[in-house]
């Protein structure tokens, strides 16, 4: 990568974390921005030369590199690079460095539609929660700790359909216990929504917020104490998805990450009230 683009893009990030973007969105942008540069220098071609057409020749060239390990990409990967240098494109033009954005007049790869992988039914979801709630049995104090977290943050994902990045980000005051309701300050793609808690889940975030959360803080977390469970979102969604794949295969469940939760709170709210209006704004969509 050229020093020119190096500050460009140093200069691109800072900006996005002083105008508050999610750890999430920042960490996609640093993996899939040097793409776009990475190709740039191959064709010899600066910032401001790149078109419509180079930049479909970016996604052609995309198609036929692959993957590091000699795999090729998925469509959705290849939609999300071009979406990061469209952005850092946006950028640019807000710079008055370019005139036009390219990646936005091209026609993008289409996306393969794919059935959730491992819907669990509302049974085997039951089983899932019921075993989540056994922390207790955990003879190690470090591991009931992590446990207990771990079911109260499945009983909010799968009450509210919450992605664990939101997760991950709600702070204490997003919580509205006499309402029963969290608010997402930043959901996928920068809007805020409400998202609800079931009676039961309800009960179970306000003790964990009343009378444990101060209690299940260790030195590792106490340093991010704005937010609700104290982990950022890398290490979080490590954490939360280890736990739900391991308990999930103990089960006979097969695998299981946080992600399944959304996917269950729709199916199921579909075979019980068959309003699909209502369903894609439980989610967020």
């Amino acid at each position: 990568m050229g020093e020119e683009y190096k500050k460009l893009f140093s200069e691109y990030l800072k900006e996005l974390e002083i105008t508050g973007h999610s750890e999430q969105a920042l960490t996609g942008l640093r993996n899939r921005v040097p793409k776009l540069l990475v190709f740039l220098e191959e064709t010899a071609l600066s910032v401001g030369e790149m078109d419509a057409s180079s930049a479909q020749d970016f996604q052609a060239w995309l198609v036929s590199t692959g993957r590091k390990d000699g795999k090729s990409f998925q469509s959705t990967t290849i939609r999300a690079y071009l979406g990061a240098a469209a952005n850092f494109y946006d950028y640019l033009k807000r710079k008055g460095l370019i005139t036009t954005n390219p990646f936005r007049e091209i026609r993008k790869i289409r996306s393969e539609k794919k059935l959730p992988c491992n819907l669990l039914k509302e049974k085997q979801m039951s089983l899932l929660l019921e075993e989540l709630s056994r922390f207790d049995q955990e003879k190690a104090l470090k591991r009931r700790v992590t446990c207990y977290k771990i079911h109260v943050i499945a009983e909010l994902m799968y009450s509210t359909g919450l992605r664990v990045s939101e997760v991950a980000a709600l702070r204490p005051e997003d919580i509205d216990l006499d309402r029963g309701v969290a608010t997402v300050q930043q959901g996928k793609g920068g809007a805020s929504r409400i998202a609800y808690l079931n009676e039961y889940a309800l009960q179970v975030v306000r003790l964990y917020m009343e009378r444990m959360r101060s209690l299940v803080f260790t030195e590792w977390n106490e340093r991010n104490g704005e937010l609700l469970f104290g982990v950022r979102w890398s290490f979080f969604s490590k954490i939360v998805n280890k736990n739900l794949q391991e308990t999930a295969a103990s089960l006979g469940l097969g695998s299981f990450t946080s992600h399944g939760f959304r996917h269950a709170v729709g199916y199921h709210l579909l075979r019980a009230v068959r309003s699909l209006s209502y369903i894609q704004k439980v989610p967020g969509h």
